[in-house]
Formats: structure tokens, C-alpha cells, sequence
């Protein structure tokens, strides 16, 4: 039987299918957990003491206004809020040592150790798994879109500061996939020894939707660390600072700039940047002879041969193996 209106995606290798399926799990209801945790803290006999640099700490985690009891007034903390906070604050660490950090910033409001320890390694594990969707979402969506650049963007201090650096930056990406057809996917992350903050992503630029001049200068190249000529670009260069091009000429390179920003995201949990036009999936149909084998948990997906035909609608579109068929497959997330 012919599969309807499957969703395709590329693991790098091979084209995967995913059927349609006729009886979908049901939706999660509810809010996610919280994690809280009661604190007391004596009350000044004088109202005019300025709190404690205790108090403005758990301050900043309340999540509800304080209730007094007796010579104490008890405040209700978002541990899961403090967690992100040090987790943060420590991403730079290796592994057990910032799980050792995090641990004894998390002793002042959790006293019981193995409560504590179990805590942390269920919140760990939750980094971990938010880690492997990210990997995953990023992966089908590079494979489902032909990228032709890694740019690298930096700021100069003479024409912005760090926050507006960041919203020019992303305002001007999002008019460029909205009147260009620029598509993308990146991260904010900042340089290892100054802290300075960048922007690293791969682009899809259109034929003939590029923006100013694409021109040849010796220079420091931030991704590979030492001088060599970089292809920069005169209109963000004017608006920014600094602007690297490198053109992906070949799968290789596309894999060491997709490894370049997932190093980033893993070490900090920063939070992608996805142009909205950069989807997930092909949607189209396929023949039963063009199917390989089924794949994935208990066979519910399907690997396709590399030269396999496209329908949509009854109407044949070309090869999978086709560029010109990409582009003109529907697609959704």
C-alpha cells in the first residue's frame, strides 16, 4: 500500500518516512511540576533594616508573597528556577564539577542530602534529554534544507551595545526570511577568554537574495582560531562590525559547522535561533516499491531508497534524489 501524506526527513544517510498516524497519543494536560521549597527567615524588629544579601537572593525566587509565623516569615522558592540559575552560572565547568557546584548551591533549600543529590539528577537528566530534542529538531531540519553558508557575526562596541547587537541582529534576520527567503539556524554564544558575545549560524541564501558585497580579507577566523583569508560582507560588516562567510561547498563542512553549534548549546543550553520558514519535514507520497525496510521503534517509520519517486496529490514531482523535487515539496514541522 502507498503511504499518503507521509512526513520525510534526511538522518544524513538516508531519507526516513513517517506514516500518518490514525490514532495519535493524547495531548499532556496540565502544568509541568513544580519543584518548591519552604524557607524561613527571622523578622527585623526594626522595618527600616534593609534586607540581607540572603533575603534578596531568595527574593528573586519567591513565588509567593512571604507568610509570617511566629518571630519568622516563611517564603515558597522555585528550586527548578535556582537549578537553571546555577546551571548557568557553572556551564563552563566540567561535568562533576558543576554538578558539585550546583549541589551545594542548592544546600541552603533542600537540608536533607539524598532528596538534595536526587534533585539534582533528575534535573540533570532533564538538561540532558531537552539536549537530545534540540540535537534531533536541529538534525532533521538541517538534512530537510540545503544550507550554503556558516556565518559568524560579531558587534563593535563604537555602533552597538551587547543588547541592542542582539535585537538588531535578530529583526534583521527575521525581515530577510520574510522578504528574501533567507533561512537559518544559530546561536548567541560568547568567546571563551573575553566573554564576548557572537552569533554563529548556517544560512540558506537564495540565489540573488544576498545583501551587499561578498569580498576577500586576510583575517583571525573565530571558528578555526588562526589567521587566514575570510570572506566577509559589506552590509553587515557597516551594520554590526564584523561578518564571516564561509561557504559549505560539501557535506563535511556542513557537519563541522552543525558539530561547531551543537557544542555550544550542549555546554550551555542556549536556545536556538530558527528562522520560521526552516521546516522539519517533506510531506508528499509514496509508492510501496520505493520502501527499503521499516525502521525505528517497533517499525513505525520507514527508510527509502535514495532515488525514490514523489506524489503529491496523485501528481508525480520527480526523484527524492532531485534538488529541483525538494523544492517543490510541501513541507510542515
Amino acid at each position: 500500500m502507498p503511504i499518503i501524506n507521509a512526513k520525510v526527513y534526511n538522518d544524513g544517510s538516508f531519507p526516513i518516512a513517517i506514516p500518518p498516524n490514525l490514532n495519535p497519543p493524547p495531548k499532556r494536560k496540565g502544568k509541568a511540576k513544580e519543584y518548591l521549597a519552604k524557607i524561613s527567615l527571622p523578622i527585623s524588629e526594626d522595618e527600616n533594616t534593609p534586607p540581607s544579601k540572603e533575603e534578596k537572593e531568595i527574593a528573586k525566587y519567591a513565588k509567593s508573597r512571604a507568610e509570617k509565623g511566629g518571630n519568622e516569615k516563611i517564603v515558597t522558592v522555585d528550586l527548578k528556577e535556582i537549578f537553571n540559575d546555577l546551571y548557568d552560572k557553572y556551564a563552563d565547568k566540567k561535568k562533576a564539577e558543576k554538578k558539585r557546584e550546583i549541589i551545594n548551591g542548592l544546600r541552603a533549600y533542600i537540608q536533607d542530602e539524598r532528596e538534595l543529590k536526587a534533585f539534582v539528577e533528575s534535573q540533570l537528566e532533564r538538561k540532558l534529554r531537552n539536549y537530545i530534542v534540540k540535537m534531533t529538531r536541529l538534525y532533521r531540519k538541517v538534512y530537510n534544507n540545503d544550507f550554503n553558508y556558516f556565518c559568524t557575526f560579531t558587534y563593535d562596541d563604537k555602533k552597538h551595545t551587547e543588547e541592542s547587537f542582539m535585537k538588531s541582529l535578530k529583526n534583521c534576520l527575521k525581515h530577510l526570511s520574510n522578504r528574501k527567503g533567507w533561512k537559518y539556524i544559530g546561536v548567541f554564544e560568547r568567546s571563551p577568554e573575553k566573554k564576548r558575545l557572537h552569533f554563529h549560524g548556517i544560512f540558506h541564501i537564495p540565489e540573488n537574495a544576498m545583501i551587499g558585497e561578498l569580498f576577500e580579507k586576510k583575517d583571525y577566523s573565530l571558528k578555526n582560531h588562526k589567521m587566514q583569508k575570510t570572506i566577509q560582507n559589506t552590509h553587515f560588516n557597516e551594520k554590526f562590525g564584523r561578518c564571516d562567510f564561509e561557504e559549505i561547498t560539501h557535506v563535511e563542512v556542513l557537519k563541522s559547522s552543525i558539530k561547531y553549534i551543537l557544542k555550544y548549546i550542549k555546554k550551555s543550553g542556549e536556545k536556538l535561533l530558527i528562522s520560521k520558514n526552516t521546516k522539519t519535514y517533506k510531506v508528499y507520497d509514496i509508492l510501496d516499491d520505493d520502501i527499503l525496510c521499516p525502521y525505528g521503534q517497533e517499525g513505525r517509520k520507514v527508510l527509502l531508497f535514495q532515488d525514490h519517486a514523489c506524489f503529491v496529490e496523485g501528481e508525480y514531482i520527480g526523484q527524492y534524489k532531485n534538488p529541483e523535487t525538494k523544492n517543490q515539496l510541501p513541507t510542515c514541522n
